[in-house]
């Protein structure tokens, strides 16, 4: 599943040998039933990608409606 991260500059190796580089602001894609991701989750570190667009369209859409 992909994901938005925004926690601090880190990395980690799953244990399947995945090596993932984690960078603020950046989207990465991680196995959405590991332990280490459901603690970025639980930590607010990750937020679902299709969750954030939806967000970022709404907000452009309320901008749009304010004239701005």
């Amino acid at each position: 599943m992909k994901y938005r991260y925004s926690g601090p500059l880190s990395g980690v190796t799953l244990d399947n040998g995945q090596e993932v580089m984690l960078c603020p602001g950046a989207d990465v894609e991680l196995p959405p039933a590991h332990d280490y991701t459901q603690t970025l989750l639980a930590l607010g570190h990750l937020a679902v990608l299709s969750a954030v667009n939806t967000i970022k369209a709404k907000t452009q859409v309320k901008g749009e409606s304010n004239g701005r």
